[in-house]
């Protein structure tokens, strides 16, 4: 783990109202904290595995843009900041979604509705934001 860019988005975050919102590519910079994303399975796939299938989904032409919603901005001096739901804003359907990150296994998959979109995600009228959530 890369303990200074850590360090940085923990500050960056804590001025930040919650739910703590930040990209996908910012979560995983530095990130290889098994514990900071699907610490609920059985058997993690490991942190390449879950910043690769982020990086191939942040890419395709029906995705906008990927977020992760922080739960735990600081569980411990040794952790990455803890992110059990997932954001994917754009005009992939749910189980297009739900193919996408079937490796990681995720627990949920649905559609937000409006009014349940954290502040921090960014989307265009025509687009919409479906979760994934860990347990």
């Amino acid at each position: 783990m890369d303990t200074s860019k850590r360090n940085r988005l923990i500050e960056q975050l804590a001025s930040k109202p919650e739910p703590q919102i930040v990209s996908i590519e910012e979560f995983f910079d530095g990130n290889d904290d098994l514990g900071s994303i699907g610490c609920n399975l059985m058997e993690h796939p490991g942190m390449d595995v879950f910043r690769d299938t982020f990086a191939r989904l942040a890419q395709r032409p029906d995705v906008t843009a990927v977020y992760a919603q922080i739960a735990e901005l600081d569980p411990g001096e040794d952790c990455w900041p803890f992110a059990d739901t997932i954001f994917v804003v754009g005009s992939l359907s749910e189980d297009e979604l739900a193919e996408a990150l079937a490796p990681l296994e995720p627990d949920e998959i649905w559609k937000t509705e409006e009014s349940d979109i954290p502040s921090g995600v960014q989307k265009s009228r025509d687009a919409h934001v479906l979760a994934a959530w860990w347990d």
